[in-house]
């Protein structure tokens, strides 16, 4: 599962969830600025308070980092 924390307003957000989109991967979108229960886990999680921070299967990742992400979700298609 890939799950990410964003807000509205965040430029590298969109672009994270517009990557995602291009390599047609599912994700689930949270949006901390609203709700507070989701922003708390985000922190709990990653022990940030910024945006994105991406959960993909227990593997926090925080920001764009297309190498990661790319890195992650390869070894999620194969296993």
């Amino acid at each position: 599962m890939i799950k990410i924390y964003s807000t509205p307003t965040c430029p590298w957000c969109k672009k994270t969830k517009e990557y995602l989109k291009s390599k047609k991967i599912d994700f689930i979108d949270v949006n901390v600025a609203d709700d507070m229960k989701e922003r708390e886990e985000m922190r709990s999680l990653s022990n940030q308070s910024g945006v994105p921070v991406i959960n993909i299967d227990g593997e926090i990742i925080i920001g764009f980092d297309k190498g990661k992400i790319d890195k992650l979700i390869l070894n999620k298609t194969t296993v």
